[in-house]
């Protein structure tokens, strides 16, 4: 008999868990209506400083709220400072809530540890973003110690494997010889085991990739493979080697970068990612007319390329879900002389370079995720920050960078990641402005001396949101971030100082070292935002002025050659014109 109880559907979980730090019981009550829209965030209050801390260790939250008038500001900034230094609460980001037009505090804030600051009460779409965001980001280094601690897993079955396989071959009872193979065997694990250790220590999405591929084909003896991500109904050739394409007069297997396949049965990759199942098979083009699948001739037509032997690994994650395809070809070699099938080894060997992949995978979605949700912050905060003017800034960084990196033969996977790593710090350039007042960010008339230092400070604040990962786009976005407004010649802003805001030392000297960076003491890519933003800014129109015309605009831009920009890049920006026009087109939203 069936059972008539309904079925319950598992509630995902909270993708926010808020500790809100405030005596006042007035507070809370606007703080949980303003949230009580997104069932994504979870509040808990805590009405004394005592408790927060326990409670802060009981609960685990992603984010903290503190009320800086919590019985007093000084009590409320011990809190701050004792929340830094447990190791427990050590990376939890905490907002602090205080007043408007207070600039010493916000210093003293930020220097005990604060992640942000915000004026009591901002607006509800505004404080659940600024909610998220951090959230997230708390959630992705979570998500990049766990990877790391896989990769320690990875090893530990390795070893595993290694002395499982060796015992199995003394005592003969799988069915092979001992000697020379299992030598091999040992050597391939220990080579593995040894790459595991790497990897931890590697941080760089591209990086990890393209050593996880090029190092399967090595233990394999691959002659090519291709990591396929997943888009939707599709999977994307993300990463391709091929040694047989690199040689002279050979089509360069770099040009199929951005080249789609859908997830279907008219493709190996496409089926296995369809049904979740390895593929292993002798050559491509003798497929027994049974199989679910099919082989796409396509790619060896265009390059001549001879794909004989392929093995297909789906990178499926804990959930079970396909996030893309490791595939790896010709089995010893191109050649029918040299190519084999792919072994029993080799299928172990490649599920767990899946398994790593995999991780890889999805530490790179969820930072992915946490830069879109900075970038709308960033939109929801300052009215001049709009998803058009981003856009356009990104798109004109693009045009630009390309150009010069031509004049010099840059070409290949590390332009890309460089190209990569360009168009989404160039998007996150004035993401800093976060922690800048209301009464300065959204005022329409002009500044004083005294409101102009204080948005000066938006690069510091930005820079630091990226000081403490390691990885190099965080080093890219934070170059970028932070010097976006210097001058070629000096004149620009917030000089040769740390993310923290310190003067840094000249070491000749030993004294701080005055003005603004100049020349090509500033970073290429803040440079050519620099130089973007700039451009965009005066093109459109704010609540402060109007936009000019072209001509104006690119008048000013020539006069500024050697002053303010680069006279390199203004050259390539005139030269490229049409291309930025067109980016414009393309993104007139504002």
């Amino acid at each position: 008999m069936k059972s008539t109880e309904p079925q319950r559907t598992a509630l995902p979980p909270p993708a926010a868990i808020v500790l809100l730090v405030t005596s006042d019981e007035t507070l809370i009550s606007r703080v949980r209506a303003m949230i009580s829209t997104d069932r994504s965030i979870v509040l808990h209050a805590s009405q004394s400083i005592g408790d927060a801390e326990i409670e802060a260790l009981e609960i685990h939250p992603t984010v903290v709220l503190l009320d800086l008038d919590l019985r007093g500001r000084t009590p409320a900034l011990d809190l701050l400072r004792r929340l830094r230094r447990r190791p427990e609460t050590l990376s939890v980001p905490v907002i602090v809530l205080g007043g408007h037009e207070e600039t010493q505090l916000r210093a003293a804030v930020f220097d005990a540890g604060a992640a942000d600051y915000v004026e009591k009460l901002p607006d509800p779409i505004e404080l659940r973003s600024r909610i998220k965001t951090h959230s997230e980001a708390f959630n992705v280094r979570a998500e990049r110690n766990d990877s790391v601690s896989a990769i320690g897993r990875l090893q530990r079955q390795l070893r595993d494997a290694l002395r499982d396989a060796d015992e199995a071959r003394r005592a003969g009872t799988d069915g092979r010889p001992g000697g020379m193979e299992s030598a091999v065997w040992r050597a391939k694990i220990d080579s593995l085991t040894e790459l595991g250790e790497q990897l931890s220590r590697i941080h760089d999405f591209h990086l990890l990739m393209e050593r996880i591929l090029s190092e399967a084909r090595a233990l394999v003896g691959a002659d090519a493979g291709t990591i396929y991500t997943r888009e939707g109904d599709a999977l994307r050739f993300a990463f391709s080697q091929n040694d047989a394409l690199e040689q002279p007069g050979r089509i360069s297997n770099t040009r199929f970068s951005s080249l789609v396949v859908p997830v279907s049965a008219r493709s190996i990759a496409g089926w296995c990612a369809m049904s979740g199942e390895l593929v292993n098979i002798a050559d491509a083009y003798e497929l027994d007319q049974s199989a679910p699948y099919r082989f796409d001739q396509s790619y060896d037509a265009v390059t001549g390329y001879r794909t004989r032997s392929v093995i297909a690994m789906p990178l499926r994650n804990a959930s079970d879900v396909v996030l893309g395809v490791l595939q790896l070809l010709n089995s010893g070699g191109e050649s029918p002389e040299k190519s084999t099938q792919f072994s029993a080894d080799d299928e172990r060997m490649v599920a767990y370079f899946a398994s790593m992949a995999t991780v890889v995978i999805e530490r790179a979605q969820l930072t992915e995720t946490v830069i879109l949700r900075m970038i709308r912050m960033a939109e929801v905060r300052d009215p001049g920050e709009t998803g058009p003017h981003i856009e356009r800034v990104a798109g004109y960084s693009l045009v630009v960078f390309d150009e010069w990196a031509r004049r010099r033969g840059f070409e290949g996977p590390g332009f890309e990641r460089q190209r990569d790593r360009l168009r989404i710090a160039a998007k996150l350039h004035d993401v800093g402005k976060i922690g800048i007042s209301d009464a300065i960010l959204k005022n329409p008339g002009r500044l004083d001396p005294d409101e102009i230092r204080q948005m000066q400070q938006h690069t510091v604040i930005g820079a630091r949101l990226f000081a403490d990962n390691p990885t190099q786009f965080d080093e890219t976005a934070r170059d970028v971030v932070l010097n976006h407004h210097e001058r070629w010649d000096g004149a620009g802003y917030p000089g040769y100082v740390d993310v923290n805001g310190r003067p840094l030392v000249d070491p000749t000297s030993g004294l701080p070292q005055p003005g603004g960076k100049r020349g090509e003491d500033i970073p290429l890519f803040a440079r050519i935002v620099g130089l973007a933003d700039v451009f965009d800014a005066l093109s459109s129109r704010r609540a402060y002025k109007e936009a000019w015309g072209e001509e104006q605009v690119l008048e000013f831009v020539k006069s500024e050659s050697g002053r303010h920009f680069d006279p390199e890049l203004v050259d390539i920006f005139f030269a490229q014109l049409g291309e930025i026009r067109s980016v414009r087109r393309a993104h007139m939203g504002d």
